[in-house]
Formats: structure tokens, C-alpha cells, sequence
């Protein structure tokens, strides 16, 4: 633990380390006695006298890491016989204990500032670090066993990852210490035989070698990397022997043949974070092609799975296939290794970092803010978690970034954006499961299928097979599949939790989705059996599939559109296709009334149509279908491309059969009329509908559907384009006419009806009259996405809508459809303003509508449900599973929910409401405010960068109860219950002031919550 000796830093500088620093020049003192009592403590920086103009490019990334040194170091264990030289910081590998070696893994942290002798550093050789970095050496040395390997916590004795990245942060640990040469000899030497013990162990043990090891690449890498940096040192021909012929067996048994690393099987962090940044520092020459061929393998793999949106200039990630990271689906950046330096020797690398230019701008411009604005916003709390592996990434001293042309030349190879049509089928024998990723002219496809692999937990068994994605080069991706954002197979969970493209249907457990029961493929070419890695790259390859214990059986054909069928013999089942949307995306039913309306962000659901169409900038994914009997759209909670893109998704329920395809089209008129003959309102014309060569039919030109300022006008506008059409030679001369005369007898245009909401304002959660007026309506659909759900009635009087209670205040626009009794429509739009209510209350939801919670709330993390009227969180693994409110902030005001602790897994565990966060989805450590209850009654005020600023005590909690916090400026004040005092006040000295999101936030604990009510500032 870290010494409670009152000491004194110094003023401007801190004085300790410079005047210690001088002492360090001389050879180094005799290191003191294991357990021999309490330390130095290493002096506080004081920024001030830090000029970031001093650190390289490179360098800055660990400038946070400067201002938390002294943390760290003092953190070494000075206080205990046993664990003397333990590092108890908790600030990496966190929660685990002394029996865990990779917690001392930030000894290169320590070692690093001890030996870097650079302007900006004032511990270089600092007496007071190199004391603790002694002692926490002699503990790290005193955790080998006796056969050379390393432990790592929850009973892994002998772990292989603990022994690979010790080999590999060691090694480079050991060149700073050599080139420094001023810590105690006999450490060093103890060290290099720790390591050497180490490398036998880990090139021969079952456990790296053996079935286990074989599921975990990157950690195998680990290790490898470091003994390529420590050969040189060992001056041993067997041992080269040895490595040389274990290099070449993890090459075989580590990729698959599809070229993916095998964590299990496909993990895309795993490939892109741990075992390319692994390879990137490989040190010796001698096997260097090796390891090259490898990551050109594993590129040729990737391109087909991390996708180039040209709009976002970032990376789709297919990670329906990924089996260890939740929802991973898009990274602005993705360089590759460690400093980039992949894009140093393998071009394709360089499509997707940051090019140099881009480099030199941001690091001009963290070097011109200054400390305060560039690093302090970094140091706590979010750089608390201090990584070893950015202290290898500087201590590596090289890094390559590409021009913009190089970049922009890479992005050009990548197939999927700018290659030729193919067919590429990959298969890995070690998991069985198989991968197909296909481009045609009008799409670009990705599907997978096989086994899940467990590789670790239950929990991170997340692939989910069949379609994958949908991609286009000029829209991206527009279907993207998403693997298990929540915890648990689809049965176990909320239906609305699957995100996956996929069947799904209901059994006697649950709901099951063939993305999830394991779909195996047969591959078919006209009917007749093939092999798919024969077919040709415009061949129309059917893929036909039936999950483990599934009723329904799916065929998807890869031809000139992307063909979907469905065949459940007379069950019940619904299609769940995951679009990935942009704000200003244009969307339409096709078929069905044309006056209902259809926006992004809203839920919308109708009978009877026949396709879906998204156009963005003229450009339109279109959905066609038979057999759906209700299509519905609504808008998932789940994040997208941080936030640039919204997850929509689109369940058709039908049964026995459906049938769909998709298509991406460049289309003047997109989801055309395409029936035979033109109709204009119910009436069929009999003129012919072809298409004008362009994308539009007769139909789409003639627009009768649409709203029209005057009946003369639409006459006029029908005149003009029947003779064009006749012109152009798409209508005979007779048709045009007959059309013209057909337009004059309709009611298109004529103003027959009136809409006016009866109150021009409306609280959130009320009902709201509208008036309609007029002669000849049959039928009239009022909407809009403030509602609850469209609401129809017929003929004129009033319809009265609701709204929906979890509406912000603000503007909303309305819409009113009418069919007439002709079968002609018109369009009345008209706007209502959202108001707080007498008390002020901006935001409520007492969860009676789980579609309105959905719209209103994003579930970060945890399993959050709407059930019996509550939100129900139900995960209770873990601390911090939070849901925000989207697009509110306040500052000043109240926040209430009422809570029922259902399961408590620990005395400890707790519900609360977080305030004042700074970003949606924050987690408690990082921003704002969260005031929390526990079962015991206490509530406890947690400052995020600080800790508890204050508890209050009272009665036990025994049943449902409600927790209001109140903020006014720097008070804080929390209520439970029906009491009128508050059970915790506290004026915070450095108060986090301004508005900032609200969250619902859960401890290990199940928690239903209810009523949450948000008001504007106090009185």
C-alpha cells in the first residue's frame, strides 16, 4: 500500500525529483532489503513546467501517463512483508490481485520514465522511482514459478498470457535498463534469467502448445514477439532451433485458412488490437518473412470485413462474425499495429489509418493548447486505466502514417469498394465454419456460417451467422447484421434484443432466430450441387441453409439482386433485416396508401405493402417482397458509427412463405409504380406503364399521388408529360390523350379538405384532438413522430391522437392523409408544440410502451427491458450497466425514478441516476454526477475524477421506493421515498456545473425501474 507519511513536494517544480534526479548520475546505490519498510514517495508533477512542444509525435500519447506516474509508483507496496512491491493502484488489469502477474505488468511503465532521459521528464533516473521500481521488480520476480512461467488471477497457475506479454513487455524492458545501466545489477541479471526460464517454458508447455493454446493467437504472439527481441540475447542455437519450428506451427494452427487469427475464431479487436500490434514489434530478422506473410494473409481476409464508407470516411466492421466483442461495429480509424508500422511494409495497411498529414495537424495542434487543454482533460479519470502496451508502443520509437495519396491509392485496392465482381468462399477447418462474401454490379454481400466456439465464456459466444451485411461502395454499408448486444441467446432475451439479420419464430422456450442456432450450408448453381469455390464471379451461387432444430428453411441466390426465400410450411415466423440509416434518408412504403407517412427515427407499421425503399442523394436500396402480411419499421436503440447512423430495423411477419430481394440502385424515382397500367387514385386509366429508359415509370412521372397545389396545376403537369412521353415515343399518341383526359376527370388537386389541431400546444403524454373537414373523404390517417402510432378514422370530425409521454419539448409536425371516396389522396401538414408540463416536467416515462422507451432510451450496457410496466435491468455480473436518455441534458433541476431492487448479488449493490454526464453513455468514472441507493438505505453522492463526496444513512429499503436528486449549482440533494428531508446534501468545492445527460445506473444488482420524471430547474 502506499506510504501515509506526510511529505512535502516541491513549489514551481517538484523539487524532490530534480534534486534526486542529480544523485541518480552516480553508480547505483545498494538496493534495499525486500520488505525493509517504507519507500520514497515520487513527487507529484507540476505541469507547469512541462512544455509539450518537447515530446516527439510519438511521445504525446503518454504525456497522461507522465501526470499519473506518481500515482502509480507510490501506489508500489511498501507496507507489507508479503506483497511488498506489489503495484496496488488498481489501475490496470483492475480487480484482480497479488496472485495475478499481469498487474505488475506497468513495471515497464515505471522503467520507462526511470530511463527516458528526454527534456519533458523530470523522473529520469529519479532515486525515489528507481527505489520503488526495485521493489516492485523483486515482487514481479518473486511471482515466476519454479518452471519459468508466470500466474494469472482466477486459479491459472501457469498462464500462458501472463508468460507471453511478460516476454514481450519484458524484453523491451530489458534494452531500456541495459542502455540506462544505473539500477541495481543484480536485478537486471535476475531479470534476464527470469526471462530465459520464461522463454523455455513457454516454447515447450501443453499450455501454449496444445489444444488451449491454439484458441487464443494473439497471446501465442505475445510471447513470440518477445522472444524475438530476447534471442539475440540468449545466444543459444538450440533455442533458435526450438522458436524457429514453433513460429512455423503457430502460423499453421493460429490462422485459419480464411485468414482470420483464431481467438476461438473471428475476433476483430483481438486480430486488429492485440495480435497485429503484437507482430508489428517482431525483432529478429532471420524469421521476419514469417510473420510478413502472416499479416498479408490476414489483410486479404480483412478487407472483405472492415468496409470503407466513403461518406464517413471510416470502417464498417462485420461483426455478426465476431465472437468476442459486443457491437463493435464501426471505428472511425483502424491503424494496424503497433504505431501503424503494418503500413509500413504492406500497403493495403495504409486504407485505414490516419495519414500523415492528419498526424502532423493534431499533434501541432496538442503541442499549441498546452497542458491544460490538451492532457489534463485526459489524466483522470479517463486515463486512469493505464495500459502497458502504449508504453511498448513508444518505447518501439518508429511509426509510419501514409501520405493522403497513398492512403486514398490503398482504399482503391480493396475489393469491395473498388474491385471487380467475385464470389470468395472461405472455409476454417479447425471450427468448421465457412464464409461467402460476394460482389455484383447492384450489391456487395457478406454471410457466414458453422459452429459457435466457446472460447473463454459463455457470455462472449456472440457470432451470429447467414446474411451479414448488405454494402454498397458510394452508400456503404446499408444492412449490417449485429452480433449479441446483449448478453444471452435470443430465447433468453427481449425479442427487440435481437439484432441480427435473420429468421426468427416462436417455440416452446422462446424465440429462437436462425442466426443464432447454426445454420449449415449447401451451395447450389441452377439447381444442381456445387463447389462454391468454382463458381464464377457474375455466377448467380444459391446458398440454402436450415439452422439446427428449425422449422423454417431459407434459400439466399447472389444474382443480380440479392434474393431471399422463406419457407416455414404453415408456421408463423418473422424476417429481421437491420438498416443501417443517414439523417436526410428519404424512405417510402411501395404499394399500400401513399398518404401514409414514413420518416427515419419513428416506428411505423402497414398492411399490405409490397417493398420498401431508402433513398439517400438519388441513390436507393430497395426492399421488395410477397408473402409479408405487416411490415414494421422502428428505430433501434443501438448505436451506429458513433452516433453519424442509426440502426432501423425492418421485421416482416408472414406465414408459410416469404420472399424478398434487395437491390441498390442508382434511380431517378425510386420504389417505382411498377403495375401494369396507369392509375390515377382508384381508377384504372388502362394506359400501359413502361419504364422511360431511366428508372421511372409512366406512373412515377404522371405523380397523381402526390399533393397538389390545384387541380389546374396537376391537369397541367399531366398534359406536359403525357406529350413528352408521346414525344419520346414511351406512349403512343392515343395513350398520352387518354391519359390527359383521365387526369381532367379526377379530384388530384382539388382542395377538399381542412386539418387544424384544436390547441395549439400539448404536454407530453396527453391526447390531442384534430379537426377534419371536408366533403368525399372515405378515410383520413393522422401521424407524425411525436405519436404514439398513427391513428385512422373515416370520414370528416374529429380523430384524436396521443403523445407520445417520452417526447422532449420542441416542434412537432403533423400530417393528416386523406382518401377521398375517389381513391384520390391529399396531404395536410400542420405543427403542435410539445410543452412542459405546471411542474415543469420536461421528460417522463412511466415504461407503459416499450416502442416509446426504445425511441426515448439508449441501453448502454446491462440487459434492459420493458416488462410489466417497468424498465428492468436484469444483469447483475457486473458494476455500471447504465441507459441514457437520448437528446436530453440538464443542469439545474430534478430527476426521479421510482426503484424495486429485485436480485442483490452482492451487500454492496445498488440503482442509481447519474446527472451532468458529460457524454451519452459515460460510465460513472468519466463524467458527471451518480447518486446511488442501497438496499441498506444508504445513499452515497459519487463524483466522477473523485469518489464518494457524501453518504447519508436511513431506513432499510423493503419494497419499491423512489430516489429524486435535486441540482441547484454545486448542491446536490437526494430524497428517498416519501420522506421530505433529504438523506444527503452536499455543496461539491469543484462542482461539475452546466447540463449534462441523465442515466439510470445499476450495481450489481436487478433493478426494476418506474416513473422516471425529469424537471427544469428549481425554484
Amino acid at each position: 500500500m502506499r506510504s501515509k507519511r506526510p511529505h512535502a513536494h516541491g513549489g514551481r517544480r517538484i523539487a524532490s525529483v530534480a534534486a534526486t534526479a542529480a544523485l541518480a548520475l552516480t553508480p547505483a546505490a545498494p538496493a534495499a532489503a525486500v520488505g525493509s519498510g517504507p519507500l520514497p514517495e515520487v513527487a507529484a508533477l507540476d505541469p507547469s513546467t512541462i512544455d509539450l512542444a518537447d515530446f516527439t509525435g510519438l511521445e504525446q500519447q503518454i504525456a497522461p501517463y507522465l501526470a499519473n506516474l506518481a500515482r502509480l509508483a507510490n501506489s508500489v507496496n511498501d507496507d507489507s512483508t508479503s506483497n511488498y512491491g506489489y503495484i496496488t493502484c488498481n489501475c490496470w488489469r483492475t480487480g484482480q490481485g497479488p496472485s495475478d502477474a499481469r498487474v505488475m505488468e506497468n513495471v515497464l511503465t515505471l522503467a520507462y520514465f526511470y530511463t527516458a532521459d528526454r527534456p519533458w521528464n523530470p523522473y529520469h533516473r529519479d532515486a525515489a522511482l528507481r527505489q520503488r521500481l526495485e521493489a516492485a521488480l523483486r515482487f514481479l520476480l518473486g511471482t515466476q514459478n519454479a518452471d519459468g512461467s508466470f500466474p494469472q488471477g482466477g486459479g491459472d497457475l501457469h498462464s500462458r498470457a501472463a508468460t507471453g506479454f511478460a516476454l514481450e513487455l519484458y524484453a523491451i524492458m530489458l534494452e531500456l535498463l541495459d542502455a540506462d545501466g544505473t539500477l541495481d545489477p543484480a536485478l537486471v541479471s535476475g531479470l534476464t534469467g527470469a526471462m530465459r526460464k520464461a522463454t523455455t517454458w513457454f516454447l515447450e508447455d501443453e499450455e501454449v502448445w496444445g489444444p488451449r493454446g491454439a484458441q487464443f493467437a494473439n497471446q501465442v504472439a505475445g510471447g513470440l514477439v518477445g522472444i524475438s527481441r530476447l534471442l539475440r540475447r540468449f545466444d543459444d542455437a538450440a533455442l533458435r532451433a526450438r522458436f524457429e519450428q514453433r513460429l512455423a506451427h503457430h502460423e499453421r494452427i493460429s490462422q485459419g485458412e480464411a485468414g482470420f487469427f483464431r481467438d476461438g475464431t473471428v475476433a476483430h479487436r483481438y486480430s486488429l488490437e492485440v495480435e497485429a500490434e503484437d507482430l508489428a514489434g517482431w525483432a529478429d530478422p532471420a524469421t521476419r518473412a514469417t510473420i510478413d506473410r502472416m499479416q498479408t494473409r490476414y489483410l486479404d481476409w480483412a478487407q472483405y470485413n472492415l468496409l470503407y464508407d466513403k461518406r464517413l470516411d471510416g470502417y464498417f466492421i462485420n461483426t455478426a462474425a465476431d465472437s468476442r466483442h459486443r457491437g463493435w461495429n464501426y471505428a472511425s480509424e483502424l491503424p494496424i499495429g503497433s504505431n501503424n508500422l503494418w503500413g509500413a511494409v504492406i500497403p493495403q495497411a495504409r486504407a485505414y489509418s490516419a495519414t500523415q498529414e492528419e498526424m502532423d495537424e493534431r499533434r501541432a495542434a496538442f503541442a499549441a493548447a498546452g497542458w491544460q487543454t490538451s492532457v489534463a482533460p485526459l489524466i483522470t479519470p479517463t486515463w486512469a486505466y493505464l495500459d502497458p502496451s502504449v508504453i511498448r508502443d513508444v518505447a518501439l520509437r518508429e511509426e509510419y502514417y501514409p501520405a493522403a495519396a497513398e492512403r486514398r491509392a490503398a482504399i482503391g485496392t480493396l475489393r469491395p469498394y473498388a474491385g471487380a465482381p467475385y464470389t470468395e468462399h472461405r472455409a476454417d477447418a479447425a471450427t468448421g465454419q465457412q464464409f461467402v462474401f460476394a460482389k455484383r454490379p447492384g450489391y456487395v454481400v457478406g454471410m457466414g456460417f458453422g459452429k459457435h466456439v466457446n472460447t473463454q465464456y459463455g457470455f462472449w459466444d456472440n457470432q451470429r451467422f447467414g446474411l451479414s451485411y448488405l454494402y454498397d461502395p458510394k452508400l456503404g454499408v446499408v444492412v449490417q447484421g449485429q452480433n449479441a448486444p446483449q448478453i444471452g441467446a435470443p430465447r433468453t432475451r427481449p425479442v427487440d434484443a435481437e439484432l441480427s439479420w435473420g429468421t426468427g419464430w416462436t417455440a416452446a422456450d422462446g424465440v429462437h432466430f436462425d442466426a443464432y442456432d447454426q445454420p449449415v450450408p449447401t451451395f447450389f448453381r441452377d439447381g444442381s450441387p456445387v463447389d462454391p469455390a468454382t463458381v464464377g464471379d457474375l455466377d448467380p451461387l444459391e446458398i440454402r441453409y436450415t439452422a439446427a432444430g428449425s422449422p423454417v428453411s431459407k434459400s439466399v441466390t447472389l444474382g443480380d439482386r440479392l434474393e431471399v426465400r422463406v419457407e416455414a410450411g404453415s408456421a408463423p415466423f418473422f424476417e429481421r433485416v437491420p438498416l443501417i440509416l443517414e439523417k436526410g434518408d428519404t424512405l417510402q412504403w411501395i404499394g399500400g396508401d401513399p398518404a401514409a407517412a414514413l420518416e427515419a427515427g419513428s416506428r411505423a407499421t402497414a398492411e399490405n405493402v409490397t417493398g420498401l425503399v431508402v433513398n439517400r442523394d438519388g441513390r436507393s436500396v430497395e426492399i421488395r417482397w410477397s408473402g409479408a402480411g405487416t411490415a414494421t419499421l422502428w428505430p433501434s436503440a443501438f448505436p451506429v458509427a458513433d452516433g453519424n447512423r442509426t440502426l432501423h430495423i425492418l421485421d416482416l411477419k408472414a406465414t408459410g412463405r416469404l420472399a424478398y430481394d434487395i437491390r441498390i440502385v442508382d434511380d431517378t424515382c425510386p420504389g417505382s409504380d411498377e403495375r401494369a397500367t396507369v392509375f390515377i387514385g382508384d381508377q384504372d386509366t388502362g394506359v400501359a406503364n413502361p419504364d422511360d429508359g431511366a428508372g421511372c415509370t409512366v406512373a412515377d412521372l404522371l405523380r397523381a399521388g402526390e399533393q397538389w397545389e390545384s387541380h389546374a396545376a396537376f391537369v397541367a403537369h399531366a398534359t406536359k408529360t403525357a406529350e413528352t412521353l408521346a414525344r419520346k415515343r414511351v406512349l403512343s399518341r392515343r395513350d398520352a390523350a387518354r391519359l390527359v383526359v383521365a387526369a381532367a376527370r379526377s379530384d388530384v388537386g382539388r382542395d377538399l379538405v381542412t386539418a387544424a389541431p384544436s390547441q395549439a400546444s400539448v404536454v407530453a403524454g396527453q391526447e390531442l384532438a384534430v379537426r377534419i373537414s371536408g366533403r368525399s373523404i372515405a378515410a383520413v390517417t393522422v401521424s407524425g413522430p411525436c405519436l404514439t402510432g398513427a391513428a385512422t378514422a373515416s370520414g370528416a370530425g374529429e380523430v384524436k391522437v396521443a403523445i407520445r409521454e417520452t417526447m422532449l419539448p420542441g416542434r412537432c409536425r403533423l400530417t393528416a392523409g386523406t382518401v377521398r371516396d375517389s381513391g384520390t389522396t391529399e396531404i395536410d401538414g400542420f405543427e403542435v408544440e410539445i410543452v412542459p408540463d405546471a411542474q415543469g416536467v420536461v421528460f417522463r416515462d412511466s415504461f407503459s410502451s416499450a416502442a416509446a422507451t426504445s425511441e426515448a432510451w439508449s441501453a448502454v450496457d446491462g440487459v434492459w427491458t420493458v416488462a410489466d410496466g417497468v424498465y428492468r435491468q436484469q444483469d447483475t455480473s457486473r458494476t455500471g450497466w447504465k441507459s441514457v436518455v437520448d437528446d436530453l441534458k440538464i443542469g439545474d433541476g430534478s430527476v426521479e425514478a421510482g426503484m424495486h431492487f429485485r436480485t442483490l448479488a452482492t451487500s454492496t449493490a445498488f440503482g442509481g441516476i447519474q446527472v451532468r454526464t458529460a457524454q451519452p453513455g459515460d460510465a460513472y468514472t468519466q463524467s458527471g454526477y451518480m447518486v446511488y441507493l442501497r438496499a441498506n438505505g444508504s445513499v452515497d453522492v459519487f463524483r466522477a475524477g473523485t469518489g464518494v463526496i457524501a453518504t447519508g444513512t436511513g431506513a432499510a429499503i423493503t419494497g419499491p421506493t423512489t430516489l429524486r436528486v435535486e441540482l441547484r449549482g454545486a448542491e446536490i440533494r437526494a430524497f428517498v421515498g416519501t420522506d421530505p428531508a433529504p438523506r444527503v446534501t452536499v455543496a461539491d468545492p469543484n462542482p461539475i456545473i452546466g447540463p449534462g445527460y441523465v442515466q439510470l445506473v445499476t450495481g450489481r444488482a436487478a433493478v426494476d425501474f418506474d416513473n422516471v420524471r425529469v424537471s427544469t430547474p428549481l425554484p
